[in-house]
């Protein structure tokens, strides 16, 4: 079984480079990391020319092509360069255990049909659009529990088969927001299985604090990532649309409309700078743009 990871990175060398020594720290080491710049500036290139002992390589894609590109991009090199499993990694969040990696190759080796397996999992209801949290109960003993998206930040490693077989790469479309959970959901429409094992969940989920979480919905956001609101709006539309789900496609965009306005009890700016991101996740929806999207601007970088 040859092993190796991508993480992707923008604008943050010393983030990056304490995310590349966390990896080279773990129980079972990659037998490659490849850094995917997507910073235009190359700023992740020093990092790479310091640790020259170690099995890093670096790629430049020349552009921010955002998180779904550079996934698209890390995936297909390493599965071309004849890896086996590829660990999909943001320069930020390294696996929060030094076995992590031994822990979930193992699991991977024990399913034939394994697609990708994951410290952390959610199940998602493509009728509905709502992504549903694992129980805690289903966490107790061993074993493993299948989900349906393994998002990002969450030690997702993916078999190369499904890109040497089945073609099976990120969207570069969608840019940045449920990027995983798209790529995930093809990965199950082709027969394999996304895995989480039980007991590195569990750790996970003690070590943040989460055992007992409830879920609250409408809260206020920080006003600096309400731009997050504009992709994950309209990137979920296009999946449940991909996936024929018509129903839920207007209940999210129904519900959408509401959240809009339902941001102006934060106050009138909050409520403006919420209501701009929705509605023009909402238009651009309709009008089928996708891509990088300046959202300062109404001009698009990418149209479908």
């Amino acid at each position: 079984m040859r092993f190796a990871v991508f993480v992707m990175t923008y604008h943050r060398p010393e983030i990056l480079g304490k995310t590349i020594v966390s990896l080279l720290g773990q129980t079972i080491q990659p037998e490659k990391i490849l850094i995917i710049d997507n910073d235009p500036s190359f700023s992740a290139k020093a990092v790479a020319e310091k640790l020259t002992t170690f099995p890093i390589a670096y790629h430049a894609t020349g552009d921010n092509i955002g998180p779904a590109g550079a996934a698209a991009v890390g995936l297909k090199i390493l599965s071309e360069e004849g890896y086996d499993w590829i660990g999909w990694m943001d320069d930020d969040d390294p696996p929060v255990f030094s076995d992590s990696f031994e822990k979930l190759l193992t699991l991977a080796q024990q399913h034939d049909n394994c697609g990708c397996v994951g410290a952390v999992g959610h199940y998602f209801n493509v009728k509905t659009g709502l992504i549903n949290r694992v129980a805690d109960h289903e966490l107790e003993g061993e074993g493993s529990i299948a989900v349906d998206n393994i998002a990002g930040g969450m030690c997702k490693i993916v078999s190369a088969k499904v890109f040497r077989k089945h073609h099976i790469l990120p969207n570069e479309k969608l840019f940045y927001g449920f990027e995983e959970l798209e790529f995930d959901l093809r990965v199950k429409d082709a027969g394999y299985s996304l895995l989480t094992d039980k007991e590195l969940y569990k750790r996970n989920r003690l070590n943040a604090n989460r055992l007992g979480y409830r879920l609250k919905r409408g809260l206020k956001k920080q006003e600096s990532s309400l731009w997050r609101e504009y992709y994950s709006t309209r990137n979920m539309l296009y999946i449940l649309r991909q996936h024929h789900s018509g129903k839920a496609v207007t209940t999210l965009f129904v519900r959408s409309l509401l959240k809009s306005l339902a941001g102006f009890r934060f106050g009138f700016q909050y409520g403006i700078t919420n209501a701009r991101f929705i509605l023009k996740a909402l238009f651009h929806f309709l009008k089928g743009t996708t891509g990088s999207i300046n959202l300062k601007q109404t001009k698009t970088s990418t149209k479908a």
